[in-house]
């Protein structure tokens, strides 16, 4: 008897387990992996955001990392994530060209790739890219600049040059501006550099009077070189300098309404990761995504700068 008991009760605690492990299985969510190339943008933050509150509603169980502006980082996280089985990455790369070899590993296991933001190189191989026409965005803000008025020479400050959206946003500016003399510098995307760079070039060019940068964040360092060497007038004030960005973050719309910043060129974070997770969602279903989605660009000014729809009025850290 004493044997019975004790096999049934073996069988019964078999059989809990079983029903245990269905039900873990039948509850598992897909792990996807979100890598942002750096955490300290707010565009980056909102993207993260974005791509949660996404992940959430379809039962997607999304991680998220900082790729701290650094190639190598994010390529280590691919292969962590790829001994780890994960099931699909979403990437924003540093830099397109340089990550390919990491994408290629993903490719090779079977692990589907969306490229955010920014494409990854040729010999890459992603489902889709999701991302801003920054090509139309540069487009916008020289076209902004052109009807300004008055308007001869420009400073351009541009972001990584190895990055795919300042060199679109480069080429579409270009396009736009063929009517200035423009003086290109390559600021990285850091205020510090526009800081020192946006002294250096007023002061050696007097005549430039507009200054393009291809993201809002370096305005910060914009602002602070004219203080430096006094043209940091109001607009509507003599000595100012016409300024337009790109990205729409909270502080360059706080900008706008103070008349320090003239103009900059909306993007949507929050629609950009979801459409991202959305898309992870398909490919992993088997479904058809297109191959490109770009997200068209808004000029935003004091007039509609109150829209409650823009990404930077919603935005909260």
């Amino acid at each position: 008897m004493s044997f019975l008991r004790t096999t049934a009760k073996l069988l019964a605690g078999i059989a809990f387990m079983c029903a245990a492990a269905t039900a873990s299985r039948a509850d598992d969510k897909p792990n996807v992996a979100l890598l942002l190339f750096s955490r300290g943008f707010e565009f980056m933050v909102a993207l993260d955001q974005g791509a949660r509150k996404e992940a959430e509603k379809l039962g997607i169980d999304l991680t998220v990392l900082d790729g701290q502006s650094n190639t190598e980082v994010q390529a280590r996280q691919i292969e962590d994530l790829l001994v780890r089985g994960v099931k699909a990455i979403i990437i924003s790369p540093n830099n397109s060209n340089e990550i390919v070899p990491s994408v290629r590993k993903a490719n090779d296991a079977g692990v589907p790739v969306v490229a955010l933001d920014a494409i990854v190189g040729e010999g890459g191989k992603v489902v889709t890219h999701v991302g801003f026409d920054n090509a139309e965005g540069g487009k916008v803000a020289a076209e902004f600049l052109a009807k300004s008025g008055g308007i001869t020479e420009v400073l351009e400050l541009q972001g990584a040059l190895g990055a795919y959206h300042a060199q679109k946003r480069g080429e579409g500016f270009a396009e736009g501006a063929k009517g200035f003399k423009v003086i290109s510098r390559g600021a990285e995307w850091l205020a510090e550099n526009a800081q020192s760079m946006t002294a250096d070039v007023l002061t050696a060019n007097p005549n430039v009077t507009a200054i393009f940068s291809h993201n809002d964040e370096m305005v910060r360092g914009i602002l602070a070189g004219l203080r430096q060497i006094g043209r940091d007038g109001k607009a509507g004030e003599a000595n100012h300098i016409v300024i337009v960005g790109i990205d729409g973050t909270p502080l360059a719309l706080d900008r706008i309404r103070k008349g320090e910043q003239d103009a900059t060129v909306n993007q949507d974070p929050f629609e950009m990761g979801a459409l991202a997770v959305r898309s992870v969602a398909a490919a992993l279903k088997g479904e058809t995504v297109p191959a490109q989605q770009l997200l068209p660009p808004t000029l935003v000014t004091k007039a509609n700068v109150d829209d409650p729809s823009l990404w930077g009025n919603r935005f909260k850290p």
